[in-house]
């Protein structure tokens, strides 16, 4: 068996194992960082050939499934980063409780704008795009940031292409002028090259539909 082959066995059963979960509390778990990027990402006809799978996954719960996840599954307290950790069928998941989590978005709040996809609640493109933009003000400069930036990037290409658009009032509530920055970071950075393979044609076009999103949050901040 090939390693392309192993890397999507093993993406499968993330994704089985995030379903299980999410069967367990379909309300109160709510999937973020790389996990629900990916399910954006795949189920947009104009972005799904830049969904790039992870070996991981976040999510955020509420307190009262919380207290029911614990007597299921064996849960590990990281009190320096507010969030706890499970291992479950051999993958890793970050958990971020409501109102005991250090994330930048409260929990009603991604809870009230969560989008489904097969079963699994993810956060909503705008809300994802705020908790990513906050990891890459941690991490810009390093290899996940570089992955950051892509996922900012992904998010801007499937918010361009929903009829809805892309509802910037829900994230300027929580951006300071350091995250301004970063967007123009990311704006004027090589990661639109990296995800069009080197095709300069279609990094020129990724490059105009996210510095279109950044536009409208600057008119809207």
């Amino acid at each position: 068996m090939s390693k392309d082959n192993d890397q999507t066995d093993n993406f499968e059963a993330l994704l089985r194992a995030c379903l299980e979960i999410s069967l367990l509390f379909p309300e109160g778990v709510i999937y973020i960082g790389g996990i629900a990027v990916y399910l954006h990402t795949l189920n947009n006809e104009q972005a799904r050939s830049l969904a790039e799978t992870t070996h991981d996954a976040d999510f955020y719960i509420s307190i009262a499934d919380m207290a029911d996840l614990r007597d299921i599954e064996e849960v590990t307290p990281n009190r320096r980063l507010s969030k706890h950790q499970l291992r479950k069928k051999g993958f890793e998941f970050d958990i971020y409780t409501e109102r005991h989590s250090a994330l930048i978005v409260p929990y009603d709040q991604v809870s009230a704008y969560s989008a489904m996809y097969d079963q699994v609640r993810v956060a909503s493109l705008e809300h994802l795009f705020v908790l990513k933009l906050e990891a890459y003000r941690d991490r810009a400069g390093s290899v996940k940031g570089e992955k950051d930036a892509k996922d900012l990037i992904r998010i801007a290409i499937v918010a361009s292409s929903k009829k809805e658009g892309f509802n910037s009032s829900l994230v300027t509530p929580y951006l300071s002028d350091q995250h301004l920055s970063l967007i123009e970071r990311v704006s004027r950075g090589p990661e639109f090259m990296s995800l069009a393979r080197g095709n300069s044609k279609n990094a020129k076009s990724l490059r105009t539909q996210f510095q279109e999103l950044e536009e409208k949050i600057r008119k809207e901040n």
